[in-house]
């Protein structure tokens, strides 16, 4: 009778496969420390922490950590919040305090206390933290009412990634940033305020600061300039900034070694961006992208085209070229003179797939926009936004199917 069949009613088993001493081997286990360490800094810290129930070598691995990532899914249940909270303090209390931190990552969705935040924000600067994330939905306009400023004076901070999610007033900043070991910073949904005069300088004083991203930006209302003042930076993108659209208000760079510089626009608004100058010519700029899809005027897109005239390779898209056309459109608009790009060698223009702009159409605002140019390389490029590759892919598959089904119609 063979193993596994069913004999006269009766079922038997399988035998057990019997594993060799060399298959049983706990091969994670052996390896060293630190290469476990490096593995568990990439996962949620929840996750790294029950990894303290496998064996004795594993209870006290964690604490080791030097990543540190929350994150509080949304969640309708005020019990999930506490035993988040909870977790939170019982990891910083028992965490190995002789090890310095590298990286901080914050996702809160719901409500955190003030008083658990600035424990973790002291903590981490006390740790001497170099990379700190941050989505947290700020509730209160003030940072001093919510965040303890120790953060934005941090001497080990490289990193700084900050996503306010609250649909509330932006999270006011301090006027001066305090981060000498700064090179990289992004800020989502904050406000800036004005210094000793009507200028917001807050970047001045980041000496090292490489990359910057601003997005849904403010200006207070005792400060009509965002002043972008660093001689350091290198790359810049201003995207959706909600300056009042007047010309007592602007934006002014001070960046003269800047090599990449990207102006996205998306949302109409009484808040949409207004003049962007320049007190330096961009001589080092290499790479240059405006993006628009909403209207502005046209002497405020020539203003920024000359912020744009030593740049080597030019992005424009589907909606900034539209923009051009309709102010070519208008006759009162057609003596405006674009500005000379002497040292433009390549010129892209990004369309969109599903939003059909003509040849004619495209050469008419090349022409224009290079008319006091030298003879440059023109690209056309036709790009698929996420949302309409979707409805493209969908459209195929649909076509697809279809296929399919009236083949098998047919074999059958």
């Amino acid at each position: 009778m063979e193993e596994g069949k069913e004999t006269k009613g009766k079922l038997t088993t399988e035998p057990k496969i019997q594993r060799t001493s060399e298959e049983e081997r706990d091969r994670l286990s052996e390896l060293p420390d630190f290469v476990l360490l490096h593995i568990m800094n990439f996962i949620d810290t929840k996750d790294a922490l029950r990894t303290c129930i496998l064996s004795k070598r594993w209870k006290d691995l964690w604490k080791h950590l030097t990543t540190l990532s929350f994150y509080q899914s949304s969640s309708l249940f005020n019990e999930r919040v506490v035993n988040f909270n909870k977790f939170v303090s019982q990891v910083l209390s028992c965490r190995d305090g002789s090890i310095s931190l590298i990286n901080v990552r914050l996702v809160i969705y719901e409500s955190i206390g003030s008083q658990l935040l600035n424990r973790i924000m002291k903590y981490a600067v006390l740790h001497n933290v170099q990379q700190l994330t941050m989505y947290i939905p700020f509730y209160y306009g003030k940072i001093s009412t919510y965040l303890d400023p120790i953060i934005f004076s941090c001497q080990s901070l490289t990193y700084l990634s900050l996503h306010n999610l609250s649909s509330r007033p932006p999270l006011e900043l301090p006027k001066s940033l305090q981060l000498p070991a700064l090179k990289s910073l992004c800020l989502i949904n904050v406000l800036f305020t004005a210094t000793d005069n009507v200028c917001a300088e807050p970047f001045t004083t980041c000496n090292l600061l490489n990359t910057l991203v601003l997005k849904y930006c403010f200006l207070h209302n005792d400060a009509k300039i965002l002043f972008i003042s660093n001689s350091n930076l290198s790359s810049l993108k201003l995207m959706d900034l909600k300056i009042r659209d007047t010309f007592q208000h602007k934006v002014v760079l001070s960046t003269p070694n800047l090599s990449s510089l990207t102006v996205c626009f998306f949302e109409a608004s009484s808040f949409t961006i207004q003049p962007l100058s320049s007190t330096c010519n961009l001589s080092c700029l290499e790479e240059g992208t405006i993006n628009i899809a909403t209207d502005i005027s046209h002497p405020v897109l020539l203003g920024w085209l000359q912020v744009f005239t030593n740049v080597k390779i030019l992005t424009l898209s589907y909606g900034t070229l539209k923009l051009i056309l309709k102010d070519l459109s208008n006759l009162a608009t057609m003596g405006s003179q674009p500005p000379c790009f002497v040292r433009l060698e390549s010129l892209k223009v990004v369309t969109n797939q599903f939003r059909v702009i003509s040849d004619e159409e495209v050469n008419k605002a090349v022409e224009y926009l290079l008319q006091n140019s030298p003879l440059i390389r023109v690209l056309l490029s036709k790009k698929l936004y996420r949302g309409c590759l979707l409805k493209y892919l969908g459209k195929c598959f649909y076509i697809l199917f279809n296929f399919i089904s009236f083949s098998v119609s047919l074999s059958s």
